[in-house]
């Protein structure tokens, strides 16, 4: 058993917000933490699922345009309402807005099935869910980045992200093929209610197992807009923080349009064949999940800088995917992917340990906004540099960039606000 105290090595560290001393259990004998990973494995099952009978079914029922237009649609509703939810999140407990955001998804998906039970599948019905669905997920996920440095001693946070990491790895390898499997017998309505079941799952947890135990800080503003400014004005004032926000917005955009974009037209460009595609992803995730169990045992001094130093490694990967072999790319896919389990794991840890836990929810909802609203260009910026240039140029300049902006960041985590 440990006890909170005054411990702050590591990172530079937030000021704590923790009334007496609690006891932590060890992660192995820890129910409310192995609840969490669990009910959020099983969720995650239940996501991939759903976005593969979500994007089954649009192609079956519109053209290529309208079938990425339901796939895309979410990311706006879901970008325009993430500040909101972050806002939400410091405001409020974190663990009843998630309760009620999953319970909403829930209505979501059974009113949405009960429809196509009635209408069938629609390209109107598709769109209506996919917004509703984004806006919904926008309140969830910054609460959701509240509750491990409440739940967990300080030290446990690299263990706690890294066994996340794996229980979603593993997820994604049986959700993809459950989706397939569902929707192809019993169609969107059944997708759907194994999307719900499984945010009925967490719902449960979260309400039976899942229990803080650190206090949360709520925020003092007038309202949720006054709280919005003081988010940004607390990036402006912490250079740790805006680091870490810039680094991570610096690593969602190079590397997502090197995987998405890049590596598709690489492989399709040498003439490898789409099963060299999926071969190529399948190496990636083993070697994530590798990385993410060396992160269990690696205790660096700092994790934010080592995290950022791991991650020019991946930089290189990116880099030399638009201009190595076949089996270069093998490797380059393995480096990305385990760089990607360690460093995530440290990265995010790093992140708790560092955010004063009175901004955690409107800091993560902004760092999360390089995926839903910034990913988009980003993916068009690098196909459009492709087409101007060539697949290795493009490769090459992004991992460049990206190695560039990890040293930055990694030095100016030496930095004491």
């Amino acid at each position: 058993m440990r006890t909170v105290g005054s411990d702050r090595g590591g990172v530079v560290t937030a000021p704590e917000q923790e009334a007496g001393a609690v006891v932590f259990p060890p992660l192995s004998r820890d129910r409310r933490v192995q609840g969490w990973i669990f009910s959020a494995a099983v969720s995650q099952i239940g996501d991939v699922a759903w976005y593969i009978g979500l994007a089954w079914s649009a192609a079956q029922v519109t053209t290529p345009a309208g079938a990425g237009l339901v796939m895309g649609i979410g990311a706006l509703p879901k970008a325009l309402t993430l500040l909101y939810g972050g806002a939400l999140a410091d405001r409020i407990d974190a663990r009843r807005t998630m309760i009620v955001a999953n319970l909403g998804r829930i209505v979501v998906l059974s009113l949405a099935a009960v429809f196509i039970g009635i209408w069938g599948v629609s390209l109107p019905l598709l769109l209506v869910v996919a917004v509703v669905f984004g806006a919904v997920d926008a309140i969830y996920g910054p609460a959701a980045g509240t509750l491990p440095r409440r739940m967990v001693h300080r030290d446990d946070l690299v263990k706690l992200a890294a066994g996340n990491q794996l229980a979603n790895r593993l997820a994604v390898f049986v959700g993809a093929p459950l989706g397939g499997v569902v929707v192809a017998h019993g169609g969107l309505a059944s997708v759907m209610v194994v999307d719900a079941v499984s945010f009925a799952v967490i719902a449960v947890a979260l309400a039976v197992v899942v229990k803080p135990r650190l206090p949360q800080p709520a925020s003092s503003g007038a309202s949720v807009l006054v709280d919005l400014r003081e988010g940004f004005g607390y990036l402006r004032r912490s250079v740790s923080a805006r680091t870490l926000v810039i680094a991570f917005f610096g690593l969602n955009l190079c590397v997502g349009p090197v995987l998405a974009v890049g590596l598709v037209q690489r492989t399709h460009g040498a003439g490898w064949g789409a099963g060299s595609l999926g071969l190529f992803q399948a190496c990636s995730g083993i070697a994530a999940a590798v990385g993410a169990l060396l992160a269990m045992r690696w205790k660096p001094r700092n994790l934010a800088r080592t995290g950022l130093l791991v991650l020019i490694l991946q930089a290189a990967g990116c880099a030399a995917i638009g201009v190595v072999p076949r089996g270069g790319v093998f490797a380059a896919m393995a480096a990305i992917g385990f760089t990607a389990g360690l460093a995530s794991a440290q990265l995010s840890a790093a992140f708790q340990q560092t955010i004063d836990p009175a901004y955690l929810g409107r800091t993560s909802s902004i760092t999360s906004l390089s995926d839903e609203a910034l990913m988009p260009v980003a993916m068009t910026a690098f196909g459009f540099l492709i087409s101007a240039t060539s697949v290795g140029v493009a490769c090459v300049a992004i991992g460049a960039a990206f190695a560039a902006l990890m040293l930055w960041s990694a030095a100016r985590m030496n930095i004491v606000d």
